[in-house]
């Protein structure tokens, strides 16, 4: 099983700490464009980190959609890459680059794919040379099994739901200073069965566990000192 592990950033502090051993670094984010890094910093992470190097992407805007593309470059070149695709017209650029990296549907295109009729999901995983799904819903894992596509699992966090809004800026996340860097909230009522956790522009219920039977696992680090 391969583990691997989730940066909120590739800063040179960032890339120092890695662990010694660790074999797969995911960098950008499935849920905020704002949170991707610059090219100059996943060509400088591409540099200093040999091993395998996986991109995650959200829904994007068309200058998000330029920048993600402009890091596919910046980390495929002399080592191995992934992409992890949310937005449709990153998987049609991608289809159309020769040379891409494999791609995975990432969580909120693996739900949208789990309630596709099957023979439509089939050619559509098929079009888009999809190579894996990531998910952190067991749920969503048994409708995607039949597929027969290798599952990376996300913990402790689960995601719950997104918005375009920035609730640490206060404005639509198109500009972005990333404030949410190593930070999150943690938001409690007894309206709701457990505390809601806020990482960037998602949701969060943490109480995932390593899950066994899984192609890799991916582990996200709690924020330091913020945490409320």
């Amino acid at each position: 099983m391969e583990k691997a592990l989730a940066l909120e950033a590739c800063r040179p502090e960032d890339v120092r700490a890695i662990p010694r051993g660790c074999e797969t670094v995911v960098i950008g984010s499935e849920f905020c464009a704002g949170l991707l890094p610059a090219a100059a910093e996943a060509a400088a992470l591409r540099r200093a980190f040999k091993g395998k190097i996986v991109l995650a992407t959200g829904l994007l805007t068309q200058a998000a959609l330029e920048k993600a593309l402009a890091l596919v470059k910046a980390v495929s070149p002399g080592g191995r890459a992934e992409v992890v695709a949310n937005d449709l017209g990153l998987l049609e650029a991608l289809r159309a680059r020769r040379g891409a990296p494999p791609v995975r549907c990432g969580r909120i295109l693996a739900h949208r794919v789990k309630i596709m009729p099957e023979e439509y999901a089939k050619k559509f995983l098929a079009r888009y040379r999809v190579t894996g799904f990531e998910l952190d819903d067991a749920g969503a894992m048994k409708r995607l099994a039949p597929y027969g596509l290798p599952f990376s699992w996300h913990y402790p966090f689960r995601y719950a739901t997104v918005t375009r809004f920035c609730p640490w800026e206060k404005r639509w996340a198109e500009s972005c200073s990333r404030a949410c860097l190593g930070r999150a909230r943690r938001y409690a009522s007894p309206r709701v069965p457990a505390p809601l956790w806020l990482r960037g522009c998602a949701y969060f219920v943490k109480d995932r566990r390593p899950r066994p039977g899984v192609a890799r696992l991916v582990y996200t680090p709690p924020a330091e000192d913020n945490e409320l």
